[in-house]
């Protein structure tokens, strides 16, 4: 199943430099390659607030626009 939601870009940056430039090693420890910063993948993405940059509106919008064309027809309003 495909679904046109809207792509969204979010760039992660180091708390410590603002960095975006990372490796993420076999143990999900994102190291940041200018001040070389270790910090868990999941702590990353938390120190970043991620889900205050997400528009769920814009992805919940899109979601319902293909599931109403997905059942359009089939008796699903």
């Amino acid at each position: 199943m495909k679904f046109n939601i809207p792509n969204q870009i979010i760039a992660l940056t180091c708390p410590s430099c603002e960095s975006s430039l990372f490796s993420i090693n076999e143990n999900e420890i994102a190291i940041c390659g200018t001040c070389d910063l270790k910090l868990h993948k999941n702590e990353l993405i938390e120190q970043n607030n991620i889900s205050d940059k997400v528009d769920t509106n814009k992805i919940t919008t899109a979601l319902t626009k293909e599931m109403q064309k997905m059942f359009k027809g089939k008796g699903w309003k």
